[in-house]
């Protein structure tokens, strides 16, 4: 399978802009000298038996397959990785920012690929509703135990994604601007809670009767902006980032994934978009309920 970087193949973009070739090769192989360079420093760790080396090439491979899953339909990053560190017995606060940073990194190349659908005026409801509620949802992640809510929510998205995936119909919903503020407000909750940002906004998205191009290139930007926001909050009201490089170092395998999951992306009809994606908020329940047991 070809892995195409920075081509999109839709009206807009900007596949004529002369060197871009080039530039997807530069950026490839940069990506892999770094992906070389941080696997290099986990394999000097272990064979120098250094505390939580297996620690670390163990969340590699999590980060790495989480993002190839959650970039098919674009969301579920943080519920696929978040489920899988609530058993490596993580610190919370450290677990949901190496999320977010390896997220948003994620969400750059996808917007990135979407970039000639994205159309900004619609976005504006959900982001000013994400913004008004995600300060509280990280204030309740620092302050409180929110496993209860977790595991709610988990329950919530559980049943959504199994009906969704056995009904036979489509259903479209009309909306406006107060509903996209609503499903943004739930969004940027739910986002600084537990670095979940996308479910409320996807479903809203599926219910409207829209293509997948249409449905990613709106909910792909907000999650974007909200893991953004969740970064700048953590640093307000968190304890200090001392492992910021360590969160670093696992961006690259969360690019790779991104690039394997988007090639899948590109390949799957409207149809089989929206089985994955009523799979991976069934997965996304499953996830967060996972982290409140």
């Amino acid at each position: 399978m070809r892995f195409e970087l920075f081509r999109q193949q839709t009206p807009g973009s900007c596949d004529g802009i002369p060197g871009s070739p080039l530039l997807a090769r530069a950026a490839l192989l940069a990506l892999s000298a770094w992906t070389a360079a941080e696997f290099g420093g986990i394999a000097t760790a272990i064979a120098e038996s250094r505390p939580d080396a297996w620690l670390s090439i163990g969340t590699a491979a999590v980060v790495m397959i989480s993002a190839l899953l959650s970039s098919i339909a674009g969301f579920a990053f943080a519920a696929l990785a978040g489920s899988a560190f609530a058993y490596f017995k993580l610190d919370p606060v450290s677990a949901v920012r190496t999320i977010v940073v390896c997220s948003v990194a994620i969400q750059l190349y996808a917007v990135w690929k979407l970039r000639g659908s994205v159309r900004w005026r619609p976005l504006w409801p959900l982001l000013a509703g994400g913004a008004s509620t995600l300060p509280l949802g990280v204030w309740l992640l620092v302050r409180l135990d929110a496993s209860s809510f977790a595991a709610g929510l988990g329950l919530l998205l559980i049943g959504y994604g199994g009906f969704s995936l056995l009904r036979r119909e489509t259903w479209i919903v009309r909306g406006g601007p107060w509903t996209a503020a609503v499903a943004g407000a739930l969004g940027g909750l739910t986002g600084g809670l537990a670095g979940l940002p996308g479910p409320s906004v996807t479903i809203w998205c599926s219910m409207r009767g829209w293509d997948k191009q249409r449905q990613r290139a709106l909910y792909q930007p907000y999650i974007l902006v909200m893991q953004l926001l969740t970064i700048a909050c953590l640093r307000w009201q968190g304890p200090p980032a001392a492992h910021a490089a360590h969160d670093l170092a696992f961006v690259p395998f969360a690019l790779f994934g991104a690039i394997g999951g988007l090639a899948v992306y590109q390949r799957l009809t409207h149809r089989q978009f929206q089985t994955a994606t009523s799979a991976l908020l069934l997965v996304s329940g499953a996830g967060l309920l996972a982290r409140a047991l």
